[in-house]
Order: C-alpha cells, then sequence, then structure tokens
C-alpha cells in the first residue's frame, strides 16, 4: 500500500483507527469468556445443590400491643424436586425475634408473608442477600415501583437469593407497617418485635473459629448450637438454635446460654433501634469476620452484624458495656456444662411478652409483663434469671 509522506498527520490517524478496530474487535470476542464465570457463580459454583426454600408466614399482634412474626409452613425442596418439611423445627406460636431462616450459598427462598395484625401493611426488608426491586419490602414513596406489604386482603410474596458472598448472618424486618400514607417513620415499628435474621452458610461448609485460642477452619455441621441475639435500645433478644436435633427455641429477654464444654458455639450478633452498643463476652476472645485477628468485643450499631464460632470452655457473661445500657439490665449468662453431668443443656429463656391463654404462656416459658410500647423489659437482674435455673 502507498502512503503519501507528505501527510503524516493521515498515516497516524490511520494507524490509529486499524488498531482501535481490532482491539475493539477482539475484545468483544474475549468479553464473554470474562464474564461468564460471574454469571455461573450468582449461585455459587461451591454449591452443586442449590435448594428452594418455600416459607410461609405471619405477622401478628400479641395482647399486650407487641408486634411479631410466625412461622406457617417452610419447605426446602432439592434440585431432584424432593420436598422436605421442616416447619416442626419451629414453634407455632409468634416469637419476637421471628423465625431464623438458615440457607445456603446458591440457595434461593420464595417467602409468602400473610397479615394476621387485622389492619395495615406488614413487610419483609432484608439485607445481605440479594432480590429484585420489587421484593425490597418497602413503600412505592421509596421503591418507585409498588407498595410491597400484606395486607389484610392480600399476602405478598418475597424472592431472596444467597448469591455468592452472602455467607453470614443478615437482618431482616418491617419495613411498611405503621407509617402513614406520607411514609414518614421510616423504622416502621420492627423495633417492637417484627424483626429476626437469615443465616447463609457458605457452600463449601467451612466456617473460621478460634478453638481453644488456636484459629481453625471448621466444619459448619460441627458447630453444637448457633446463639441469635438481637441487640435493641434496652435488651437483648435470643433464640437458640440446637443443630443436634434442629430445634428453634427462643429465649426471649437476657437469656441464659447454655453450651456443653467444648463445644463449637456460633454467635449471631444482630442489631435493631437507634442506638450504638459494646458486645463483650468476659474471658472469651474471637476471630474478627474474614481474619485471624482476635478481639474480645465489637462495637456495633443499628441493622449492623457480627458474627463468630468458638469453643465453649468456661461459664461467664456477655452484656452491653455501653454505661447507659448496662445499668438499664442489658447483661445474661453463658453457662458451660461439663461432659460428666447429667445437667440440661437447654438454654434457659428470659422474660416474654404476655400471650394470650395460659397454655401458650407455659409454651413460650416465661411470660411476664414486658412494656407493649417497645421490646425490652428494665431492671433484669441476676438474681431473677438464677430464679429460672
Amino acid at each position: 500500500m502507498y502512503w503519501n509522506a507528505e501527510y503524516p498527520h493521515v498515516v497516524k490517524l490511520s494507524i490509529v483507527i486499524v488498531v482501535g478496530f481490532v482491539f475493539v474487535h477482539q475484545l468483544s470476542s474475549i468479553t464473554p469468556v470474562i464474564a461468564q464465570p460471574s454469571q455461573d457463580n450468582i449461585t455459587s459454583s461451591d454449591n452443586p445443590f442449590p435448594k428452594i426454600h418455600e416459607i410461609k408466614m405471619a405477622g401478628v399482634e400479641l395482647p399486650d400491643g407487641h408486634t411479631a412474626y410466625k412461622m406457617l409452613e417452610y419447605k426446602i425442596i432439592d434440585k431432584e424436586n424432593n420436598t422436605k418439611d421442616i416447619t416442626s423445627r419451629y414453634t407455632d406460636l409468634p416469637t419476637i425475634p421471628g423465625p431464623t431462616l438458615i440457607m445456603t450459598e446458591g440457595d434461593k427462598a420464595k417467602l409468602t408473608l400473610i397479615n394476621e395484625i387485622g389492619r395495615g401493611a406488614v413487610s419483609l426488608h432484608t439485607h445481605g442477600v440479594h432480590y429484585t426491586i420489587t421484593s425490597d419490602g418497602s413503600l412505592k414513596m421509596s421503591n418507585k415501583v409498588s407498595d410491597q406489604g400484606a395486607t389484610t386482603k392480600q399476602s405478598y410474596t418475597y424472592v431472596w437469593t444467597a448469591a455468592e458472598g452472602t455467607r453470614g448472618s443478615w437482618p431482616w424486618h418491617d419495613h411498611t407497617f405503621g407509617k402513614g400514607t406520607s411514609g414518614m417513620n421510616m423504622n416502621g415499628v420492627e423495633t417492637n418485635g417484627l424483626f429476626s435474621t437469615v443465616i447463609v452458610n457458605p457452600a463449601n461448609g467451612k466456617v473460621d473459629a478460634l478453638v481453644n485460642g488456636i484459629p481453625k477452619k471448621v466444619n459448619v455441621e460441627d458447630i453444637k448450637k448457633d446463639f441469635v441475639l438481637f441487640v435493641t435500645d434496652d435488651a437483648f433478644w435470643g433464640v437458640e438454635i440446637d443443630n443436634n436435633n434442629n430445634k428453634h427455641t427462643p429465649l426471649w429477654v437476657n437469656p441464659t446460654l447454655v453450651a456443653s464444654k467444648n463445644d463449637l458455639v456460633r454467635f449471631h450478633i444482630q442489631s435493631v433501634g437507634t442506638d450504638f452498643h459494646h458486645f463483650v463476652i468476659d474471658h472469651y476472645e474471637w476471630l474478627k469476620p474474614g481474619t485471624h485477628e482476635r478481639t474480645n468485643f465489637e462495637n456495633i450499631g443499628p441493622l449492623e452484624n457480627h458474627v463468630f464460632t468458638i469453643s465453649a470452655n468456661n461459664s461467664t457473661s456477655y452484656y452491653d458495656k455501653m454505661p447507659i445500657h448496662l445499668l438499664s439490665g442489658m447483661k445474661g449468662k453463658f453457662q458451660v456444662i461439663a461432659d460428666d453431668t447429667t445437667t440440661s443443656t437447654s438454654s434457659i429463656p428470659g422474660p416474654s411478652p404476655k400471650m394470650q391463654g395460659s397454655s401458650i404462656s407455659k409454651d413460650i416459658g416465661n411470660s411476664t409483663s414486658v412494656p407493649a410500647t417497645s421490646p425490652i423489659i428494665h431492671g433484669t437482674t441476676d438474681d431473677s434469671l438464677e430464679g429460672r435455673k
């Protein structure tokens, strides 16, 4: 090809155009190859058998004014379309926190919510896991699409995906009940009981733990108990998940957590409300999530979460070290039982909201007059917990 040396700028421009065209053409051919792994990993390549969780829950109002979620139905469908009903793992009563949902990276959940409160719209808004805008669980004025709460006339269904990278535990809560037509009071009334957590286990089945002072990778299936503690502005609200029998037990306010000596236990610390907290377990250290860095406290704010796994070595106390919260009674016991005893290893519930009917009160544990204006109880003492052993 003939190039006219009198027009060097034309030559340079032509070279730039040709090189640019070749680069764009090659880039277009390799881009799908680059993008494909991220598409495949949406459901986690480490989980070859993702499951579908079909869940039905209700929002209810308790006689004392608390609001709460209760489990109605929970089925898990595997890749071969086999269905397992695990509803019996949960109580059929409303609980605070609400039912804890347990997924694995790669799983999907289809959650249908029914409004048994009798007014307004109640919803599910989650953190951490993935969803489309129609499963945000908020009002149209904020999501710009639709009102996404269950009314007295119509249920609402949400779809969540525990995509790769969502491992951990995440708070979910109401985001519509108690709001006026203007959408004011954007925190809804979730702090009155409409909150819970979803645990997402890693697809590879392993988590970091501090075992007898040594950082280790442990199998999720070797964790004997999961303790969920929600930190509100005035109290801890707890749930025990006994992985020996898969039972979920509500522990209510400032409970005594019980484990067998040397067992692996996992703590899920969540927060709702407006205050900041300083969580401590006396004489214990744990690993900061995703690191081998040790700590013996965690500062946690509204809707934040903190997860860690330790070996149960000695009895102690957990509490919020912030003076105003400690003085209000935000503390409980962590009791470790020796293997050679016949003492029960079931955790000991604290006070709970009053339920309708004495038979229900017996089933849930210690029904007391917890203030209806907030999910808190003032002045809980060690003596009151000792009396429940």
